[in-house]
């Protein structure tokens, strides 16, 4: 390997945790806000204003041109307005370290049951072991919110699941759609923004003003800049840079780093079954995503119909 290859894999890597930490860091800054005077709804309003404003010139001077109406539909629903409501209102009922471990974990493998029905990518051995680690420390995560999370952690648990199913949802519609990462970010943003934010100042459910500057200043940069902008463009220069297998990787720091920042910003105290849950999904996230021998791949590099392509 020469000097330039290290350089560069040395910053896919930096790419690569940078990402982690903006993923990690969501649950937690999101439960931060609903512990002061933001509530669920004014936590997505600041993520879908910011970035839609941000995002909005680019894709006015990108136009539709080819959009596909389904494509948009499940994008929106899998990453926009729903799926922040629903991660946030989760966290309303249990901790945001769990978050960080039950909802990547569901939507790894909904995204490969996904992916085998539609796109035809059929999972190898070691991503079926994998996903059988995943299922371990899901269980153990969620047997912990059932028996010391509080009487409706179990409520949490089950909307996290949901989140993950939509975020997979996403990730399977944006591959068989072929979507660039940046006019992803940007349709489900800006479409969000002009879905929401009507609904949002007229019905009578903002505490934005109860707030103070600082807070919502905060959690605005961190939501609407970090989450919904700088994260997914740090991962897909990250894929970019190491391949998909190695970048893919990352995804599996995500549970560790919630778990780590929900101690010293929230207090919340991992117990012995959320570690050993945290280290069974961890390693099968890591395994789930070694190449096999055994792996087929199918159509999903070739879908009937392209959506955002340069070709």
């Amino acid at each position: 390997m020469t000097h330039q290859d290290k350089g560069s894999v040395a910053l896919g890597v930096v790419f690569g945790l940078i990402t982690a930490l903006i993923w990690g860091a969501w649950p937690v800054i999101s439960g931060l806000a609903l512990e002061q005077k933001l509530n669920a709804y004014d936590v997505t309003a600041l993520r879908f204003g910011v970035s839609g404003m941000v995002l909005l010139p680019y894709l006015l001077k990108r136009g539709l041109k080819g959009a596909h109406w389904q494509a948009i539909v499940l994008m929106v629903c899998g990453a926009g307005a729903p799926y922040v409501l629903l991660a946030v209102w989760g966290l309303g009922f249990a901790p945001a370290g769990h978050f960080g471990v039950v909802t990547p974990s569901c939507m790894l493998i909904s995204a490969s049951i996904g992916g085998w029905l539609v796109l035809g990518d059929r999972p190898g051995m070691n991503r079926l072991i994998g996903l059988g680690g995943i299922i371990v420390g899901v269980s153990l995560i969620g047997w912990e919110g059932l028996t010391l999370g509080g009487p409706q952690a179990w409520k949490g648990e089950l909307i996290f699941m949901g989140c993950g199913l939509l975020w997979a949802t996403y990730t399977v519609s944006s591959r068989a759609y072929k979507v660039e990462p940046l006019y992803a970010t940007a349709l489900v943003s800006v479409t969000s923004m002009f879905l929401y934010l009507p609904f949002y100042f007229f019905s009578g459910v903002s505490n934005l003003w109860e707030a103070s500057l600082l807070e919502v200043t905060t959690q605005g940069l961190f939501h609407g800049i970090l989450t919904a902008i700088v994260g997914l463009l740090c991962y897909t220069r990250c894929v970019a840079i190491l391949g998909a297998g190695r970048g893919a990787a990352f995804a599996a720091l995500v549970p560790g780093v919630a778990l780590i920042l929900a101690y010293p910003i929230l207090g919340e105290v991992p117990h012995l079954r959320a570690i050993l849950g945290l280290i069974a999904v961890t390693g099968g996230m890591i395994y789930s995503i070694k190449p096999s021998k055994t792996s087929i791949q199918g159509r999903g590099d070739a879908p009937s119909e392209v959506f955002g392509s340069n070709n």
